[in-house]
């Protein structure tokens, strides 16, 4: 099955293999010639925003940490959120290829509501927090969601030393009662 044949193949209850095989009417033809022509205009925009995907991505690899979006504010035309779309759909280029997608804004739409966490422009990554901590101790910037995470780790691990301090002064405490005469 090719990139895109969902949109041009067999539709379920499709009267298509019950038309004549020679088109004599003009109109008949050009309503035919258009609709090939508008399924393969949606194959060239699924392909070139899966093409503008691999560009970008390959340009936001080799730009390195903190460099991205001015690179893209100073250089296209399109919104940040236009970028990680087309990154999104050339990095599930294989899911989308698998699927009917039938323009630009249902490719969007499909990997925005499917539950294949890769979104990977934007994953849903639970950050674990003594990861964090060791980012935090060596000097690494966190971002304030991140901070957010580590500070309240932060907190409760606090709270679990003191109650585990408390317990041990405590066990100490009676130990030297129990010294005494």
């Amino acid at each position: 099955m090719g990139r895109f044949d969902s949109l041009s193949g067999k539709r379920p209850g499709s009267q298509k293999e019950n038309l004549p095989t020679i088109k004599t009417d003009p109109s008949v033809k050009r309503i035919i010639e258009l609709h090939e022509s508008i399924i393969g205009g949606i194959r060239n925009v699924l392909q070139n925003a899966m093409t503008l995907g691999e560009e970008l991505s390959k340009i936001k690899e080799n730009l390195g940490h903190g460099n991205w979006l001015p690179w893209l504010e100073e250089n296209v035309p399109f919104s940040e959120r236009s970028a990680r779309n087309y990154i999104n759909i050339y990095k599930n280029r294989d899911l989308l290829n698998r699927q009917p997608v039938a323009d630009l804004k249902s490719a969007i739409k499909f990997l925005s509501d499917s539950p294949h966490d890769e979104k990977e422009i934007n994953p849903k990554e639970i950050q674990d927090p003594k990861l964090l901590y060791k980012k935090f101790k060596s000097g690494d910037r966190l971002s304030s969601k991140d901070r957010n995470i580590l500070k309240e780790f932060l907190g409760n691990e606090k709270q679990r030393v003191l109650e585990a301090a408390k317990k041990k002064v405590s066990e100490i405490d009676e130990d030297i009662s129990a010294l005494k005469f």
